[in-house]
């Protein structure tokens, strides 16, 4: 009965005297309540239903709730498993104390239901406090109201125990089941036990070299359609699975190696470094390949993050190149009066016009092989082709082209096109390609979805021939040959802007005359505004978590391989080694292990980013330059605190092995 009495105090002072590897791992815990909670707290606030447009952020903080799942599982697995480990040794000498298998699994259960309640605790409260905060953070990056207040939910504090109680009995289960499958001599030496080294290092470096090969060509052959979301999960999976097996074999290989050139493996500051990672081949491989991979990911994640930010005015001209479009039938309402109506209203509420544009197109989606336009159809790469007639085209560029019979002029928004023929549903066409920009149509300059062409062609005569060659090779008919368009680019304060489409929408209203469709760009932006805006937030949210997670790592790594190390160095100093070779020693080993896995994801966040670069297609946003501008300076900065990071947690490495 006594022992039973001793357990509580057992699980206070086995957490306090432990602290420098349970505050870690409780800091983690804390953090990633907090994250889960402010997720779920915004998302089931009522208010955020309430909000125009907020349905587009709601989302996307939907499927970051859901991604952090599979983010913190396995990480908080990682971390526990650390702290089971270290504590194997204690474990055995309560079992040589007479504590029996059940006094230490109870023992396991209150040290975890005390980390749970310390975690939940810390998170929910931190949670509470800056929940607000984040929420008003969400809705400035949405360009949503700010005035709106928050109001702390229970459901989401209900849902955030029950996610870490869920958590926290799995860590639990796990280590109770070392404990059982154990013996006390397996737990006083286990971390003293040297690692078997990995067989069939040639294959296995091969293989890691092969998947990787795969993965790079996955991203150089991605291109923006259907399947780029498939390929992108695919070469994430392929570049995790090769970084592991190149750092395990080919790591173990390039020991070996050394090991065998006497005259660098036999001198003071080699011998440690090589014979102690050799020691631990495996572990410290996993470690380092962890470290390789969660820095990819934070510097991706923030380079997505940052380039959406700075890119997303591109994005809005991209999507909606005017702030208003009348749609209406140009046989009813003349194109002058169109133009003076848009030109008043703005003038009425002191817009500034930019540019006024007035055409007529006719829009159909045909199907495209090679430099053929045939009938749309499953498994045919789809187009959309705007005919446009060669006044209209002159108007909109400024330019004075003529045209032959027969010919058109191609511009393409995605790709070039690169032929000067087309067949066009069987009809033969002499092409002239022109390049953009060519508004309403910008230019993405790459494969995009949504690619369109605009065929100018001669005159109104040359385009009805091609809607009635497109209606028999399509089997459909044409509705919409006397559609005719007037856009409008306007500059002013936003609540004018918007009371400027409240009145063209009312006019619409009361028009009898033909007035089919406005075209709300302000609301469009506003759309976009808050897609993204849900967007970005998880990027912070995400890039931070990741970046708690390498640190983590890091200094598990560190102390860890202190607690190996300090023998084998106190060992060197009996035998004559100095303290500043020691620490000469220390510091060359802790660069050589730690600058491959910098250098490694630098590599892989480098050959990533033309992946992203597609996937930001996805987003509307084309601008190259801009991304690689700031994956560099991502990459410099990350650097910076890599490093920096490194000599913090480094300092539990000397504390073990300095003596």
């Amino acid at each position: 009965m006594r022992k039973w009495k001793l357990l509580p105090g057992f699980a206070v002072k086995g957490v306090m005297l432990n602290g420098s590897i349970y505050y870690p791992y409780i800091i983690s815990c804390i953090f990633s309540v907090f994250t889960y909670y402010i997720f779920a707290s915004i998302l089931e606030n009522d208010l955020i239903a309430t909000l125009p447009h907020s349905e587009y952020a709601w989302v996307m903080l939907l499927l970051g709730k859901i991604l952090l799942i599979p983010i913190l599982i396995p990480f908080l697995y990682y971390a526990n498993s650390f702290l089971v480990k270290r504590r194997k040794k204690e474990t055995g000498l309560y079992t040589l104390l007479g504590m029996e298998r059940k006094h230490l699994v109870i023992l396991l259960l209150l040290e975890t239901l005390l980390v749970y309640i310390l975690s939940v605790s810390g998170g929910i409260l931190f949670g509470v406090l800056l929940a607000k905060l984040f929420f008003l953070l969400l809705l400035k990056l949405s360009s949503l109201p700010v005035e709106a207040e928050f109001v702390f939910s229970w459901k989401a504090l209900g849902e955030s125990f029950l996610f870490f109680a869920a958590v926290s009995t799995f860590t639990f289960l796990h280590g109770a089941a070392g404990i059982f499958l154990a013996r006390p001599v397996e737990l006083l030496s286990g971390n003293r036990k040297g690692e078997k080294e990995p067989r069939f290092l040639l294959a296995g470096t091969a293989a890691g070299v092969l998947v990787l090969m795969l993965a790079y060509n996955i991203v150089f052959h991605a291109k923006l359609d259907g399947n780029i979301f498939l390929d992108f999960f695919k070469s994430v999976f392929l570049v995790i699975a090769g970084t592991y097996l190149l750092f395990i074999f080919a790591g173990v290989a390039v020991l070996r190696l050394l090991r065998r050139k006497k005259r660098f493996y036999y001198r003071p500051e080699n011998f440690i470094t090589v014979s102690g990672m050799y020691y631990r081949m495996k572990k410290s491989a996993a470690g380092l390949a962890n470290i390789c991979i969660f820095s990819s990911m934070v510097m991706i994640t923030l380079t997505c993050t940052a380039a959406l930010y700075a890119g997303l005015d591109g994005i809005i001209e991209f999507a909606y190149p005017y702030e208003t479009i009348l749609t209406y039938d140009g046989s009813n309402l003349p194109r002058r009066e169109a133009e003076e109506k848009l030109s008043e209203t703005a003038e009425k509420y002191g817009l500034s016009v930019n540019r006024l544009d007035t055409y007529a197109d006719f829009w159909v989606i045909c199907g495209r092989e090679e430099s053929r336009v045939v009938k749309e159809r499953p498994g045919i790469k789809s187009c959309q082709i705007y005919l446009l007639t060669l006044d209209d085209y002159n108007r909109l560029t400024g330019k004075s082209e003529t045209l032959k019979e027969e010919e058109v002029l191609l511009y393409s928004t995605g790709g070039k096109y690169g032929n000067n023929y087309l067949e066009f549903m069987g009809t033969d066409l002499n092409v002239r390609e022109v390049q953009g920009p060519l508004t309403p149509w910008p230019c993405a300059g790459r494969d995009c979805f949504g690619e369109a062409w605009v065929l100018t062609v001669k005159d109104d005569q040359m385009l009805q021939n091609l809607v009635k060659v497109w209606e028999a090779g399509s089997g459909e008919e044409a509705m919409m040959a006397d559609q005719v368009k007037s856009g409008i680019q306007l500059t002013g304060p936003e609540d004018k802007r918007a009371a400027f489409q409240e009145e063209l929408k009312e006019w619409q209203e009361s028009w009898t005359g033909g007035m089919l469709s406005v075209s709300d760009g302000l609301e469009g932006g506003q759309m976009i505004y808050a897609m993204n805006g849900g967007l970005l937030f998880i990027g912070i949210l995400f890039g931070m978590l990741f970046f708690m997670c390498l640190l983590l790592i890091m200094y598990y790594k560190q102390i860890s391989e202190g607690y190996e190390d300090q023998g084998s160095f106190s060992i060197m100093q009996k035998v004559g080694m100095s303290d500043a070779d020691i620490r000469s020693t220390v510091r060359r080993q802790m660069m050589m292990v730690f600058a491959f896995p910098l250098l490694a994801a630098l590599i892989h966040s480098a050959v990533g980013m033309y992946m992203v670069n597609q996937l930001m297609g996805a987003l509307r946003m084309f601008d190259t330059a801009l991304l690689v501008k700031w994956g560099i300076l991502v990459a410099f900065g990350f650097t910076v605190v890599y490093v920096s990071s490194y000599w913090i947690t480094s300092r539990a490495y000397y504390r073990r092995v300095v003596l």
